[in-house]
C-alpha cells in the first residue's frame, strides 16, 4: 500500500516538477546556444527529461571543461547516466555521436527541483568562461 501511494504522489507531482524544470532547462541551453556558437543541443528538442541538458562544445575536451566547472561551483558529467561510472562513451551517446571526438566533447547538465534560474544563470556565465579558456 506505501508504494502504491508513493506511486499516486508521483503522479500528482511529475506535472509540477516539469513546470518548474523545462523551463529552467530550455534557459540553460538557450543562453549556452546563444553564447557559445561551438555549442550543439544532443536530443530532441523538447521530447526528453525536463530536468536533463546534453550538450557539444565541439573542440573542448569534456573533462577539461568539467575540472574548470567544478572550480567555479558548477555540477555537471561527461556523456549520459547509462555509464556514468566509466571512462568510454555510452551507447546512447555513440549513437548520438558516432564521431569518437564528439563523444568526448559532451556536458551533461542535471537540474533539481530546487534549481533556481540565478543558480541557471551562474553556471551559464562559468561555462561560457571555461569554454573560452578552452579553445
Amino acid at each position: 500500500m506505501g508504494f502504491g501511494r508513493a506511486a499516486e504522489l508521483a503522479l500528482v507531482e511529475v506535472a509540477d516538477y516539469a513546470a518548474h524544470l523545462t523551463p529552467l532547462r530550455d534557459r540553460l541551453e538557450t543562453e549556452l546556444l546563444a553564447r557559445i556558437t561551438s555549442a550543439e543541443r544532443n536530443g530532441h528538442a523538447s521530447q526528453r527529461l525536463a530536468n536533463t541538458s546534453s550538450i557539444t562544445f565541439t573542440g573542448v575536451e569534456a573533462e577539461a571543461l568539467l575540472l574548470l566547472l567544478d572550480q567555479a561551483g558548477v555540477c555537471a558529467s561527461a556523456g549520459s547516466a547509462c555509464l556514468a561510472d566509466s571512462d568510454e562513451p555510452s551507447h546512447v551517446i555513440r549513437a548520438m555521436k558516432p564521431q569518437s571526438a564528439a563523444a568526448r566533447q559532451m556536458i551533461r547538465f542535471s537540474l533539481g527541483t530546487e534549481t533556481t534560474a540565478a543558480e541557471v544563470d551562474a553556471a551559464v556565465v562559468a561555462v561560457v568562461r571555461s569554454v573560452a579558456r578552452l579553445l
